[in-house]
C-alpha cells in the first residue's frame, strides 16, 4: 500500500481529511507547556469547522466524560482506536492520556487525539486497506509549536493507494482461522434481528491491535456491499465500553473472544 495513483482494477485512491485535538509540545520529547490550553492543532483544509462537535472523543466513544480508565489498561500507551460510521462518512480515531513532560514522563496527563475523516464508501470498498491505514499511521501525538499554525491548520488531504486482497486466498485464510467463525457469526446474525451485538477479543486471539485490525479487514473484505448492516459495523480497539451497533472489539486485557 502506498500514497499515488491507482495502477490497476483492484486498487483505489482513498482521501481521508485529518483533525488532531490536544496540546501542542515542544521539543524531541514534546513537552508541554505549562502555558499551552487544548484546541484544535491540526485541520485538513476543506474540513469544515460543522464536523467538529462529532469528533470529540466523547462523541466517538460514546460516553459522558472520556477519563483514562476509560481505555483498557493494556492500551493506555497508544490509545485506544475507533472506527465508526457517522453519516456519510467513516471517522477512525486513536485518542490517549500521555505526560504532560514527555512519553516516558510522570507528569499531569492530558487528553490527545488524532482523527482521519474518509468516504464511507471508501470504506466499504476497501476496508482492509483503510484498517491498515488507521493501524500504521494513525498516532495521538502532540503536534510541534515550532510549526506553525498557518500549515498545521491548513494542510492538504492525505491520499492513499489501497489494494484489495485477493478474494480466494482471504477466503482460504478465514477457512482456517479460529477467529473467522466468531466474526463473521456476529455479523451474520446482527443482519438478521437488528439488535445490537458485540464480540470481543483478547490478547489469546490476537498477539497486538494490528493483528486484530488486519483480521477484521478480511472478514469485512467478504461481506458483500448489499449487507444491511454495513453503517452500523464499528471496529475498536483499547476501549473499555463497546459501541452501539455490531461492535468487533480488542481489549488486551482480556482472554478469548466473548460474546455480548
Amino acid at each position: 500500500m502506498a500514497r499515488g495513483a491507482p495502477s490497476g482494477a483492484s486498487e483505489a485512491v482513498v482521501t481521508f481529511h485529518r483533525l488532531h485535538y490536544g496540546k501542542l509540545g515542544e521539543g524531541e520529547e514534546r513537552r508541554i507547556p505549562a502555558s499551552e490550553g487544548y484546541a484544535v492543532t491540526r485541520r485538513s483544509a476543506g474540513l469544515d469547522r460543522a464536523w467538529d462537535p462529532h469528533l470529540s472523543p466523547l462523541r466517538l466513544t460514546g460516553l459522558r466524560r472520556f477519563e483514562p480508565d476509560a481505555i483498557d489498561i493494556g492500551a493506555r500507551s497508544a490509545g485506544c482506536l475507533v472506527a465508526r460510521a457517522v453519516g456519510d462518512s467513516m471517522i477512525f480515531m486513536r485518542a490517549r492520556f500521555r505526560p504532560e513532560d514527555g512519553e516516558r514522563g510522570s507528569g499531569r496527563l492530558h487528553q490527545q487525539a488524532a482523527i482521519l475523516v474518509g468516504s464511507f464508501e471508501s470504506f466499504r470498498g476497501h476496508p482492509a486497506g483503510c484498517l491498515s491505514i488507521a493501524a500504521h499511521d494513525l498516532r495521538a501525538l502532540p503536534d510541534l509549536a515550532s510549526e506553525g499554525a498557518a500549515v498545521r491548520l491548513n494542510e492538504a488531504p492525505l491520499r492513499w493507494r489501497v489494494s484489495r486482497p485477493d478474494p480466494e486466498g482471504v477466503r482460504r485464510i478465514l477457512e482456517r482461522a479460529p477467529w473467522a467463525f466468531p466474526m463473521l457469526e456476529t455479523l451474520l446474525d446482527g443482519a438478521d434481528n437488528c439488535a445490537d451485538a458485540c464480540r470481543d477479543f483478547g490478547a489469546r486471539d490476537f498477539p497486538d491491535e494490528g493483528a486484530f485490525l488486519a483480521a477484521v479487514g478480511f472478514v469485512l473484505e467478504l461481506l458483500p456491499s448489499a449487507y444491511p448492516r454495513w453503517r452500523d459495523v464499528s471496529v475498536v480497539s483499547g476501549l473499555a465500553n463497546p459501541l452501539p451497533g455490531l461492535c468487533l472489539r480488542y481489549v488486551p486485557s482480556l482472554g478469548r473472544a466473548q460474546a455480548a
